[in-house]
């Protein structure tokens, strides 16, 4: 290491020198051409004072005085030269200080026929030293100037001292202009040379900072990795912002996502880049099956999360050695928009379908649902704010009453509003299954209630534009009967076509005081419920019912009469009637009743008016979560009502309800 440092301390003082110490590093300097010429013009007029001292000095000796003091002089001249080099004295002074003198001396050389002719070898290093270190202009001149001299020394007879023979004047003018012609032509040569590198240089330099502008101003991070996945040197300024850290050269990228890649999927990463440098796959697949086409990545010391798009394709940079060019995307900013775009496009399409979902529906029995939806939502405020109720309790009341309406909704054909309410019951059903609710479930579950109750605010507003609710001719009595057996007919035949049956539903008495004076919504919620337990539970597909030598359609009929003292409303069906070992086994299972009363028709029939009794399978939006018939007994309940029921299997079931007139007269809506 050591000897390293002397030879490059000796090289650089070396150059120093010989550059007249103008230059100290020609790798940093532009102008290394004129550096060239003062190393060149140094060692020549050294070189030059040697010969010239030693030529004098033996001169001088063998009795030629006058040549050997010339020969001195000059030789002085040439170290003085030397001399002026380093100092302030300009390089084309020193040049013509030199080179004239040396001219003459060549015309003296020629004239005199120094050691016998050969003394004017001189002339031939004159036009390459003057072109080199003068220029082609200047250098071309005095080089003229020389062979005009030589032509009139050699063949002009008596003039020079010396006497050339013509064949030797011939070939001494002959080589000097020879000699500088092809200097000349090298000269030219060269400044065209120079010429064209410097354009080639500039457009270069031109296309480099043209690049550099472009990469610095991009909005895409553009690099080169090489065979190990190092990150390249010459990468665009917006990489730096896109990954979240500064000078990514020497980083790999597959260390760069490490916290944004699993170690699996790094390895399927790598063998992609594998495959890109391979360069035998297709471009357009490898494009395709690019792992991290779109991924998120986290930035690691921060956390920040961004989503990118990356592609990758191999560079060639000559003598075997390719590289991946990739350019990384920060589509987080579009990938947002996209996504809020697109929510508010499936909302106003959501509020598009409300819309038809509403219009499609008789003003009247549309008035009505949102009468009912009303009358819930204050029962789940008032339940909210009972003190005397267990959370459970409160769960499973408003759990109802959500049913209620979903109910409502689907027989309306609201399937979007009923889908939120689904939802809301699933969550509902989750957290009052729970062994304890906590104030953050209660939260959670005012939270959603109040966002239906704004959708339903949205149904009366557009109700509202659509057709304002009108009484029909025939008083309230009349619309009120239309109102229920139109809800009812609904609730039969959509319960009917969401499992594949044919149920036909006949209201056979109706008497206009209880829809009057009595419970009418009350009588309406019940019986929805009823309805559709019948078409899910009670009446057969068309397949099993002829089977059973039955009617492919199945009857449901209902009639509503008032005696005077009570309201006495009854629901029957033909279907299968109630499979009393089925419910004994979900009772069972569900610990409802006690094994010893397993046998109790009774306690069986109070079983399926339990929270959560269910034979069916399995829930869906229609049935299966035991919520209906609890809902039945709960309301006839708050109403002081009874409730008997008849089966008989194979021949369908009665629901009798019994309502006290008084009860009916107070609960009246």
């Amino acid at each position: 290491m050591a000897e390293k440092a002397a030879n490059r301390e000796k090289g650089g003082w070396l150059l120093r020198f010989f550059s007249s110490g103008k230059f100290d590093d020609p790798r940093g300097d532009e102008n290394l051409e004129i550096m060239i010429r003062y190393v060149i013009f140094n060692i020549s007029l050294i070189a030059g004072a040697a010969f010239l001292v030693f030529f004098g000095i033996s001169v001088a000796l063998d009795g030629n005085v006058l040549r050997g003091v010339i020969d001195l002089l000059f030789g002085f001249l040439c170290l003085s030269i030397v001399v002026f080099l380093r100092l302030n004295v300009p390089f084309v002074i020193c040049g013509i200080l030199s080179l004239v003198p040396f001219g003459v001396l060549c015309v003296v050389f020629l004239l005199s026929g120094g050691e016998r002719g050969f003394a004017l070898l001189w002339i031939y290093a004159y036009p390459m030293m003057t072109i080199f270190i003068l220029g082609l202009y200047t250098g071309s001149l005095l080089s003229g100037l020389l062979l005009g001299a030589i032509l009139v020394g050699m063949f002009i007879p008596g003039l020079a001292d010396y006497s050339y023979i013509l064949p030797i004047a011939l070939r001494v003018a002959g080589v000097y202009v020879l000699v500088l012609v092809l200097s000349i032509v090298y000269e030219q040569v060269r400044i065209v040379k120079d010429h064209w590198l410097n354009r080639l240089q500039h457009a270069l330099q031109k296309e480099r900072d043209e690049i550099t502008a472009m990469k610095d101003n991009l909005k895409v991070g553009v690099f080169l990795m090489n065979r190990d996945h190092v990150i390249q040197g010459a990468y665009s300024k917006a990489l730096e912002g896109i990954m979240g850290t500064d000078e990514l050269e020497g980083i790999k990228l597959t260390d760069l996502f490490s916290a944004s890649i699993k170690a699996k999927e790094r390895d399927t990463l790598e063998d992609y880049f594998s495959m890109v440098l391979n360069r035998s796959f297709d471009p357009k697949m490898l494009e395709e099956i690019n792992p991290i086409s779109e991924f998120t990545y986290m930035i690691e010391h921060s956390g920040e999360e961004k989503i990118l798009r990356t592609s990758f394709s191999t560079v060639d940079r000559g003598h075997g050695e390719y590289f991946i060019l990739g350019t990384v995307e920060d589509i987080t900013a579009a990938k947002v928009l996209a996504r809020q775009l697109a929510e508010e496009e499936e909302k106003r399409e959501e509020e598009m379908r409300a819309l038809f979902q509403v219009i499609q529906v008789e003003p009247r029995v549309f008035n009505d649902f949102i009468e009912d939806t009303e009358y819930e939502f204050n029962r789940i405020n008032d339940t909210l704010k009972a003190r005397d109720l267990s959370a459970k309790d409160v769960m499973v009341d408003i759990y109802q009453s959500i049913h209620a309406i979903k109910s409502n909704a689907l027989i309306l054909g609201l399937d979007n509003f009923s889908g939120k309410l689904h939802q809301l019951e699933t969550k509902i059903k989750e957290i009052r299954d729970q062994e304890e609710i906590g104030f953050e479930n209660m939260l959670h579950v005012t939270v959603e209630i109040e966002k239906i109750m704004k959708e339903k605010d949205k149904f009366r507003d557009t109700i509202g534009r659509i057709e304002a609710f009108n009484a029909v001719a025939g008083g309230n009595r009349r619309q009120d009967r239309y109102v229920l057996t139109e809800t009812l007919a609904k609730a039969c035949d959509k319960a009917a076509a969401a499992m594949n049956k044919k149920v036909k539903f006949t209201v056979e008495d109706l008497d206009g005081v209880v829809l009057e004076y009595g419970p009418r919504r009350i009588i309406k919620e019940v019986l929805t419920q009823l309805v559709r337990n019948s078409v899910y539970h009670g009446v057969e597909d068309p397949q099993e019912r002829r089977a059973a030598g039955k009617d492919a359609e199945g009857h449901i009929r209902l009639s509503i009469k008032y005696n005077g003292q009570r309201v006495h409303i009854r629901l029957t069906d033909d279907g299968r009637g109630l499979d009393f070992d089925r419910i004994r086994d979900k009772a069972l299972d569900l610990k409802l009743i006690q094994q010893g009363d397993a046998g109790d028709k009774n306690h069986l029939l109070q079983a399926i008016f339990a929270p959560g009794f269910s034979t069916a399978e399995e829930a869906d939006m229609h049935a299966g979560r035991g919520i209906g018939l609890n809902l039945v007994r709960e309301r006839v309940r708050d109403l002081h009502g009874s409730i008997k029921l008849q089966t008989e299997p194979g021949k369908g079931t009665v629901f009798n309800i019994f309502i006290p007139l008084e009860a009916a007269v107070d609960k009246a809506s």
